[in-house]
């Protein structure tokens, strides 16, 4: 799709907002690539597609692709485009295994401005111990992390989850804004929030720490 038919500016960001967005941004080491598959109708997708857009042209470093489904199904058949909308962050052409969704207003704005920070680098320090534990996961795992954009724990299990994922290929660690995808409420019969499924099995209530979360993964082989 045209992304010039996307404004490239987004009421999400105030100027101070944008100001300390660009502080972080100036930290970047290496290039990102954030690609946003949404349904031009809904004023949802349209809201993250204008999010996507702004965030990009604050710096150099961050490139931006906006998709339709179908274009979607042949450019970025990796991201899960029945959930819309949906934006994946990419390192050197390669999907990170990050994405968010919905829109990551509120509390969320820092997970998607941690995300940038952790796939392009040079990203949140991690103890070395961790650092080898996670080489050494090989079998692939998928993160869901249900949130609010107004809950205060959430957004710190999405960053922990997915600076895991950043740091490891075999992990993908999704946020999905439980408020956009009542069918997913009744299917995993979501009560609290932040909510963690790993591998369809396993159920997280509140937030966890990485190694909790690593002891989880690790059992799958």
């Amino acid at each position: 799709m045209d992304i010039n038919k996307i404004a490239s500016s987004s009421s999400l960001i105030t100027p101070e907002l944008e100001a300390q967005i660009q502080g972080v941004f100036e930290k970047l080491e290496g290039e990102a690539g954030l690609v946003c598959v949404i349904d031009p109708d809904d004023s949802v997708s349209v809201e993250m597609a204008e999010l996507v857009r702004h965030i990009a042209g604050l710096t150099g470093k961050l490139s931006c692709r906006i998709y339709d489904k179908a274009e979607a199904e042949e450019n970025a058949p990796e991201l899960d485009a029945s959930l819309l909308p949906v934006t994946g962050l990419y390192r050197q052409e390669q999907y990170s295994g990050v994405s968010f969704h919905g829109v990551t207003g509120g509390k969320e704005m820092n997970s998607l401005i941690f995300a940038i920070y952790n796939v392009a680098g040079p990203g949140q320090e991690m103890e070395k111990r961790m650092k080898k534990k996670l080489e050494k996961l090989t079998h692939k795992s998928e993160i869901k992390i249900f949130v609010s954009l107004s809950c205060h724990h959430c957004a710190q299990q999405v960053i922990t989850c997915q600076k895991m994922a950043a740091e490891c290929e075999a992990i993908e660690a999704r946020m999905i804004d439980a408020r956009l995808y009542p069918e997913l409420v009744e299917k995993y019969k979501i009560e609290r929030i932040p909510m963690t499924v790993i591998n369809e099995k396993e159920v997280l209530l509140g937030s966890k720490n990485m190694d909790e979360i690593y002891q989880i993964l690790r059992t799958y082989k």
